[in-house]
C-alpha cells in the first residue's frame, strides 16, 4: 500500500510540473506536430502515388484512370492555329467564357481534361501547358496527361503565362509579328493588357491577334448544346425591390460619374438587376444575357425573346416589354423603359449605342472582355467595378430574411443525412463518394423551396480529401470506411432567396491523434474568425489570419481563400469582398448585410484532408467604446450543422472558444430542432446528442489544469486500486 502511494504521489507532482512548465501542452495539443511536415517529406520524395500521373519516362507514361488522353484534341487544335487565316504560333484558352461556365463554354476544361474551375491553358506548336492555383494542384496531377506541363500558380519558380510564352515561341519582325491568338469574347481587357504589355518589352516581337472564331469550338466536335431555357420570377418578399427601383439606383451611381450608358456581362448581375432567374447554368439559376442601361431607356439581350418573354404573360407582364420601337409605349415612366432583343444582335447593337453622338462615357465593367470594350470607341471608356456588385453583395432586409430561412432548410437536410449516413455505416452498409452524394441530394429535394444544388458536392473520403476541390467521378468513386476521414461540402439554391454553401467533416469509426489534431486546429480557425471584431472599412484581408493562426502555429497552411462572398440564389461564389491572403482588384471592405463563408482547412497529400465551412453575415458588433465615431462590426451565422464531437480535442479550447462553441450549438437546436423534430424524430435526437454542452470550468484556464490533474489523478487511483 505504502509503495502505491509514493508511486501516486510521484505521478501527481509530476502532473503538476508538466502543467505548470508546459501549459501549452494541454491547451494547444502536442508540440511533436510542429517539427515534422510530413506534407514538406512527401514532396521531396521520389515516389510518386498511383493516383497521379507518371511522366518520368516520356515515352511510357503511367497514368491513374481519372486522366483525360488529349493528344487527338491538341493536334486537331494545332491543325486549325496552323492554317494559313491564322498562323498562330500559340493559342490561349481561358477557363472563362463571354459569361459564366455553361456546358458548351468549358473549353479549357475539354482540352487539357482538367475539371477544376481555375485555369488556364496556351497551346503551342509544340508545347502545351496550363495554370492553376493551389486548389487544383493535386486534381490537375490526377487529370492531365503528359501532354501538359503543369505550371502551379503562387510557387516562386512558376513563370507568368507571358514570360514563358516569351521564352518558348520563334521570334517575329516588326513587320511579321509572332502571332499569340485569342477570342476577344473570353479574354478581359485586363488580361489582354498584362500580355500586351509584356510582349512590347520583349524583343521578339510578339504581338497578341484576335480570332472571333473559337478553335477549340470548331475542333470540339461532341460540343454539348448551350442551353436555353424558361425564364422564373423572384418573388417580391425575397427580393425587397421592383427592378425598375433598382434600374433608378443604377442611375443614381451612373450620374456620380457622369455616365451616360454602363454595359452589364455578367450573368448574376442582370438576373439580379430584372429580379429573374433562369437555369442555363449547371447550378447556378441565371440565363444568357446583357444588359445596357441608359439615363432614359435600357435594353436586355437575351436568348429566343419570343418563347422565352413575349409568349410567356407573368414573364411579359413582369418586365413590362416596350414596343420594340425607339420610343418606350410607356415612356412617361422612363424609370420602366424597357427593350427586349435577341442576344446574338448584342455586340452589333453595343457599338451601334455606344456611337451615338448623346453617349461621351461608357461605364464597363473592368472585367469585361476585350470584345466588349473593342464595340465602344476608346475615348468613350469608363472602366471601373460596375455598381450593382455592391449592391448585390449588400443584401437588403428582404433578402437577409430569404438568406436565413434557405440556410435553415439546408440545415435540416444536412442534418438528416449526417444522421443517416452515421448509423448506415455503423450497420455495415457500403457506401461510396457518389452514392452519399446522392442520398444529401435527395433529402434536399424534401425541402419545400429547394431548386438545384449550387455546385457538385465535393464527397471525399480519406485521400481524395486533400484534393481541396475534388469531385467524384465513376474512375475515383471510392468506398467509405471506418478508418479515415469523410469531408462533405455542399450546397443548394432556394427559391425563398437563397444561396447555401456548407462543409462538415465526420469520422465513421476512431479517429487517429493526427485527425483531432487537424480537425481542432481548424475548428479554432473557424471560431477565432466567427468571434471576430473590427472597424468599418476593414477588409477581409484583414482578418483572414485569424482563420489561419492555429494552423500556422503548427507549421500548417492551406492553399485557398477563408472565406467567400454568396450570392441570394444567385452564384455561390460572388464578390466583391472574400477573406483571403492578398490583395485583388476589385476588392470591397466588409459591411452590413454581406454574407461570406467561414472556411479553414488542412489537406494531408494522399491522406485525408479537413474542412469546416459555415455562412456568416456581417453585423454590427456591440463595442464598449466607439473610436472615431466608426461603426464596427462582427459575424453571425446563419448555417446551423453540427460539428464532430468525437474530433474536437477539447482541451485545447480557449474558455472563448468553448462558450462559443457551447452557443453555436444551441442555437442548432433552437433555430432547426423545432422543424426537424417535426419532420425527423431520429434525426433531432441524433442533433440534440450531437450538440450536448461542453461544461465550462468556471475558474477560467487554470481550472482547465486542476480539472485534467484530477482526471489524471481518478484514472491512476482507478488503475492502482486494481492492483492485487
Amino acid at each position: 500500500m505504502a509503495g502505491k502511494s509514493v508511486l501516486f504521489m510521484i505521478f501527481f507532482a509530476y502532473a503538476i510540473t508538466l502543467c505548470t512548465a508546459y501549459p501549452e501542452a494541454l491547451l494547444e495539443g502536442s508540440n511533436r506536430f510542429r517539427s515534422h511536415s510530413v506534407q514538406r517529406a512527401r514532396r521531396e520524395a521520389d515516389e510518386i502515388p498511383d493516383t497521379q500521373r507518371d511522366c518520368t519516362d516520356p515515352d511510357n507514361p503511367v497514368y491513374p484512370p481519372t486522366t483525360v488522353e488529349t493528344g487527338d484534341r491538341l493536334e486537331d487544335l494545332r491543325e486549325e492555329m496552323e492554317k494559313e487565316e491564322y498562323d498562330a504560333e500559340a493559342y490561349i484558352v481561358p477557363s472563362t467564357d463571354s459569361h459564366y461556365g455553361a456546358s458548351c463554354h468549358k473549353r479549357r476544361h475539354w482540352i487539357t481534361g482538367m475539371s477544376g474551375t481555375a485555369g488556364l491553358a496556351i497551346v503551342t506548336r509544340d508545347e502545351a501547358a496550363m495554370w492553376t492555383d493551389g486548389r487544383y494542384f493535386l486534381q490537375s496531377e490526377q487529370q492531365l496527361d503528359c501532354n501538359w506541363h503543369l505550371m502551379r500558380q503562387g510557387e516562386p519558380e512558376t513563370p507568368t503565362e507571358w514570360d514563358w510564352l516569351i521564352d518558348v515561341l520563334p521570334p517575329g519582325t516588326a513587320q511579321n509579328p509572332t502571332r499569340v491568338a485569342f477570342d476577344p469574347t473570353v479574354v478581359s481587357l485586363s488580361l489582354y493588357n498584362l500580355y500586351e504589355d509584356a510582349f512590347q518589352r520583349s524583343s521578339k516581337h510578339i504581338a497578341m491577334y484576335s480570332i472571333e472564331t473559337n478553335l477549340v469550338d470548331v475542333v470540339w466536335t461532341d460540343r454539348p448544346d448551350c442551353p436555353n431555357e424558361p425564364l422564373n420570377i423572384m418573388d417580391i418578399e425575397w427580393a425587397g425591390q421592383e427592378w425598375w427601383e433598382k434600374i433608378q439606383d443604377v442611375r443614381d451611381e451612373m450620374q456620380k460619374v457622369d455616365a451616360d450608358m454602363l454595359v452589364l456581362h455578367a450573368l448574376d448581375d442582370t438576373a439580379w438587376l430584372f429580379n429573374m432567374r433562369g437555369e442555363d447554368i449547371q447550378n447556378n439559376p441565371v440565363f444568357s444575357s446583357y444588359t445596357i442601361v441608359k439615363m432614359e431607356e435600357s435594353i436586355l439581350y437575351i436568348n429566343n425573346v419570343d418563347d422565352l418573354v413575349t409568349n410567356v404573360p407573368e414573364i411579359n407582364d413582369h418586365l413590362k416589354q416596350s414596343e420594340q420601337t425607339s420610343v418606350c409605349a410607356n415612356s412617361q415612366q422612363n424609370h420602366q423603359c424597357l427593350h427586349i432583343r435577341e442576344y446574338e444582335t448584342f455586340l452589333g447593337d453595343l457599338k451601334n449605342e455606344a456611337g451615338k453622338a448623346d453617349i461621351n462615357k461608357v461605364w464597363i465593367s473592368d472585367q469585361a472582355s476585350y470584345g466588349i470594350y473593342g464595340n465602344v470607341d476608346e475615348s468613350k471608356h469608363y472602366s471601373a467595378a460596375v455598381p450593382i456588385r455592391i449592391m448585390k453583395a449588400v443584401k437588403n432586409e428582404n433578402e437577409i430574411k430569404g438568406m436565413k430561412e434557405g440556410n435553415i432548410q439546408d440545415a435540416i437536410a444536412k442534418i438528416e443525412f449526417l444522421h443517416w449516413i452515421e448509423n448506415a455505416m455503423e450497420n455495415g452498409e457500403e457506401l461510396t463518394e457518389l452514392s452519399a452524394a446522392a442520398k444529401v441530394e435527395s433529402f434536399r429535394a424534401e425541402q419545400p423551396d429547394f431548386v438545384m444544388p449550387s455546385f457538385t458536392s465535393i464527397s471525399a473520403f480519406g485521400p481524395n480529401a486533400a484534393v481541396i476541390h475534388y469531385m467524384p467521378s465513376e474512375e475515383s468513386d471510392a468506398k467509405i470506411t471506418t478508418d479515415n476521414l469523410y469531408l462533405l461540402d455542399s450546397g443548394g439554391q432556394y427559391k425563398c432567396g437563397t444561396t447555401t454553401d456548407t462543409t462538415r467533416t465526420m469520422h465513421f469509426g476512431s479517429p487517429k491523434e493526427i485527425h483531432k489534431q487537424a480537425y481542432t486546429r481548424v475548428l479554432l480557425g473557424a471560431i477565432d474568425l466567427a468571434m471576430s471584431v473590427f472597424p468599418e472599412g476593414t477588409y477581409g484581408r484583414d482578418i483572414d489570419a485569424h482563420a489561419r493562426q492555429p494552423l500556422w502555429d503548427n507549421g500548417w497552411e492551406y492553399r485557398h481563400g477563408t472565406g467567400h462572398g454568396i450570392g441570394a440564389m444567385l452564384n455561390v461564389h460572388e464578390g466583391p469582398h472574400s477573406i483571403s491572403i492578398g490583395c485583388s482588384p476589385g476588392q470591397a471592405p466588409l459591411e452590413y448585410g454581406m454574407f461570406s463563408s467561414d472556411e479553414p482547412g488542412y489537406y494531408e497529400d494522399n491522406e485525408y484532408g479537413v474542412r469546416l465551412e459555415t455562412v456568416m453575415m456581417v453585423v454590427e458588433a456591440d463595442t464598449p467604446n466607439n473610436f472615431g465615431g466608426m461603426k464596427y462590426y462582427t459575424f453571425e451565422e446563419v448555417a446551423f450543422v453540427p460539428f464532430e464531437p468525437k474530433l474536437i480535442k477539447y482541451e485545447m479550447l480557449s474558455l472563448d472558444q468553448l462558450n462559443w462553441l457551447n452557443d453555436y450549438h444551441q442555437e442548432v437546436r433552437d433555430k432547426v430542432g423545432p422543424r426537424l423534430k417535426e419532420k425527423n424524430e431520429d434525426a433531432y435526437d441524433w442533433m440534440m446528442r450531437q450538440t450536448e454542452p461542453v461544461p465550462i470550468p468556471t475558474g477560467g484556464a487554470q481550472t482547465i489544469f486542476v480539472n485534467t490533474i484530477l482526471l489524471v489523478s481518478v484514472t491512476v487511483v482507478s488503475i492502482f486500486s486494481n492492483f492485487k
